[in-house]
């Protein structure tokens, strides 16, 4: 018999499948999860020293920036290329520069024609040339009210001036090393490069859009190859033998301009952080090339914890990662040996104390939701009968697979309470991003029944919160927990302001989630499911999230993110029987991210779903909560 995509599943309940199981391998899996509760905590990954890192601030129009603090850095290679020669040692003062290459979005903005070659919002701007580059620095520094750094009649730079503009040879470099003295800033050779950078060997030939591979270690964006970048000196194969050790700014003449880092069409040797190259395409764009673009900076003071007198920017806040927890959670007993237990939290908190994280997120005191909150997911005679059979102390809530206890109710309302509390910081500013360590999990419940463990769809009301108590339109949740989440596919099937993507495993509980269940009317294609056979591996998931997740993510272009981030596809989980590693949920949580920061400003909500082995969960939440912490 075959799932109805909109809730009611019609194949066994999900404690039937577990008890379907051989009776010795569930006792051993059970004994396993008392075993692994025991051990949780020796494994942590501790926090290495070292200074901190830059943090992120946020022009007045929007744009992000790293903060990059003032210090001294060798310059240049030892004979890789004659003009990186002689290694030198040189000090730069601090500046902001923009997290990412401008995108064409941004330079249309400012009333410009788009010159790029290869077309897309969020892709870089090519084929620019330097003067329209510094021609933009001025436009983006009045929008601000700030001082236009470049004479357009001469284009030279006053450096005194508060405004943007193109950065100086040292302090492109200094940013791409990121503390590092290696070829690269992540260290020396270029095994590693696919992973930070778009050039010959990976990017098809074109751009594509910024910050889809990992960040360097300032939280700087395709620093090593997506487009090469304009610097505001001019170019001299000899600078170097004669630069100032202080803030140098290239030489007083010469034809033409520097550009640093790889682009797309680059050898692995012309994205390393000391290589250079020049371009005689100062101002007419019919000379430019497509592989160049750039991206803006600005002086800074001394004390970078400090906004300056223009307050042009806003300082994100120190911990940019709110935590929602409250004790009540644990006060939701289920049945002896049930796998969705109170130990699965406080597994999870003792991993984050010993590893030190814990001290270091934003903790959220939930309240419980409101009933009206409540109800834009759930029928008002469903929530009476959730509070009733709680208070009467019922064993069971609909079926076996939601035992409850007499605190069950309130706890599902703050359960759901801890959503909104991190959605209404995170539109404060108080924080950039939020996990919700909450129980009873929700995505499997429907709007007249509870399934799945679930009570309330947490993350389903979640999304109706930000549209309509936020007016934040368009919500994407990505669900990856090994079970299909049909209660929040049901809610929004018909939908088109809710783009709604799962992966899981299938066939498995509750029977829906295949491919063909893509939305209803208006809601057609605003439903995506990716079905995935039990043993599947990081390299499955991941293939899943680039090419089906990214892209309709990115042509959606959500306001807020939400994730059902569910830990039971983890190879040791003790119901899934996929084989996701704690690092590849890292890798996951680094997708999600990198949508809601070039789609939404970074907003984006995580709420536990499943997960059921306790040292599997603890180890992946960690992982997941570095991420969003980074």
């Amino acid at each position: 018999m075959g799932p109805d995509p909109h809730g009611q599943a019609l194949i066994p309940t999900l404690l039937e499948v577990k008890l379907s199981m051989s009776m010795r391998t569930f006792a051993l899996r059970i004994a396993g999860i008392c075993l692994l509760a025991v051990t949780v905590l020796p494994g942590c990954q501790q926090d290495k020293p070292g200074a901190p890192t830059p943090q992120v601030v946020t022009t007045k129009s929007g744009i992000e920036m790293v903060a990059i603090p003032g210090g001294p850095f060798e310059m240049g290679s030892k004979g890789e290329s004659p003009d990186e020669t002689p290694v030198h040692k040189v000090s730069v003062s601090p500046f902001w520069m923009d997290r990412y290459e401008v995108v064409q979005e941004e330079f249309r903005k400012h009333q410009f024609a788009d010159p790029s070659h290869f077309k897309g919002p969020k892709q870089p701007l090519d084929q620019i040339n330097w003067t329209d580059a510094a021609m933009y620095c001025n436009e983006r520094s009045r929008a601000e009210g700030l001082k236009p750094c470049y004479d357009e009649r001469t284009w030279e730079c006053d450096f005194s001036a508060d405004g943007y503009r193109l950065p100086t040879e040292a302090e492109w470099e200094y940013a791409c090393r990121a503390g590092s003295s290696t070829q690269y800033g992540f260290g020396n050779g270029a095994a590693s490069l696919k992973e930070y950078a778009w050039y010959a060997d990976n990017s098809s030939k074109t751009t594509h859009p910024v910050g889809q591979k990992k960040p360097n270690a300032w939280g700087l964006y395709d620093m090593h190859g997506n487009v090469a970048e304009w610097c505001n000196d001019r170019y001299a194969e000899t600078y170097y033998q004669q630069s100032p050790d202080k803030d140098p700014r290239g030489p007083a003449e010469g034809k033409e301009r520097t550009l640093r880092g790889g682009a797309w069409n680059s050898s692995p040797e012309s994205c390393r952080s000391a290589y250079r190259a020049s371009d005689p395409a100062i101002d007419d764009t019919c000379l430019a090339n497509d592989a160049i673009g750039f991206r803006c900076v600005r002086s800074a003071p001394a004390g970078l914890g400090q906004v300056d007198g223009g307050g042009a920017m806003e300082s994100q806040p120190k911990s940019q990662t709110g935590f929602v927890y409250h004790d009540i959670y644990e006060e939701h007993k289920t049945t002896p040996g049930h796998p969705e237990s109170p130990r699965r939290l406080t597994a999870i908190i003792g991993r984050l104390k010993a590893c030190g994280l814990y001290t270091q997120l934003k903790h959220l005191t939930p309240q419980a939701a409101s009933l009206n909150w409540i109800q834009t997911i759930h029928s008002p005679a469903y929530v009476e009968r959730a509070k009733s059979s709680c208070e009467q102390g019922e064993e069971y809530l609909d079926s076996p697979d939601v035992p409850i206890s007499r605190k069950s109710y309130e706890a599902a309302m703050t359960a759901a309470g801890g959503v909104l509390s991190a959605v209404d910081a995170i539109v404060r500013g108080d924080i950039r991003n939020a996990f919700c360590a909450v129980r009873p999990p929700g995505h499997h419940a429907i709007r007249d029944m509870a399934m799945g463990f679930c009570i309330f769809n947490n993350v389903a009301i979640g999304a109706r919160y930000i549209q309509q108590k936020h007016n934040l339109a368009k919500v994407l949740i990505v669900d990856w927990d090994v079970h299909h989440g049909n209660g929040t596919q049901a809610a929004f099937y018909e939908d088109p302001s809710v783009l709604y993507f799962s992966v899981h495993q299938y066939p498995f509980y509750p029977g829906s989630g295949s491919e063909a269940e893509k939305g209803r009317g208006k809601g057609l294609n605003y439903t995506i499911n990716v079905p995935l056979p039990a043993g599947s591996d990081d390299s499955d998931y991941i293939d899943a999230f680039e090419h089906r997740l990214r892209p309709a993510a990115m042509s959606f272009s959500p306001d807020f993110v939400l994730i059902s981030a569910g830990f039971d596809a983890h190879e040791h989980d003790t119901l899934g029987s996929m084989k996701v590693t704690t690092e590849g949920f890292g890798t996951l949580s680094g997708i999600v991210k990198q949508i809601a920061e070039q789609c939404c400003k970074g907003r984006l909500v995580s709420v536990l779903e499943g997960g059921y082995g306790l040292d599997g969960l603890a180890a992946s939440v960690e992982a997941h909560l570095r991420v969003l912490m980074g």
